[in-house]
């Protein structure tokens, strides 16, 4: 699986999304109520299972057109206007 300029060995079935969906199991969670974040391939299943799917502005574009939003900041500091966008309830998706 690819990382951008990195490839990620892991088992066959094993992603973000199958990883994620036994933690919210064990949360009792679902993954409607889920925003994924992310900025390349290996994002793309977490983005088909979250309720939300958040790509940061360095985000590969087309990790950005699967999104429902894209911030205007890059890596951590996009992650921080996410955040700070769902405190003040303001998360209008695009398209």
């Amino acid at each position: 699986m690819f990382n951008k300029a990195d490839v990620m060995v892991l088992p066959t079935g094993v992603n973000k999304a199958t990883g994620l969906r036994v933690a919210l199991d064990q949360l009792g969670c679902t993954a409607w109520n889920t925003v994924g974040v992310g900025d390349a391939e290996n994002d793309e299943s977490l983005f088909e299972f979250c309720g939300l799917s958040v790509a940061v502005a360095n985000a590969l574009p087309a990790v950005k057109e699967m999104a429902d939003l894209v911030m205007d900041h890059k890596r951590g500091a996009g992650v921080m206007q996410l955040i700070d966008r769902m405190l003040a309830g303001d998360l209008q998706v695009q398209g």
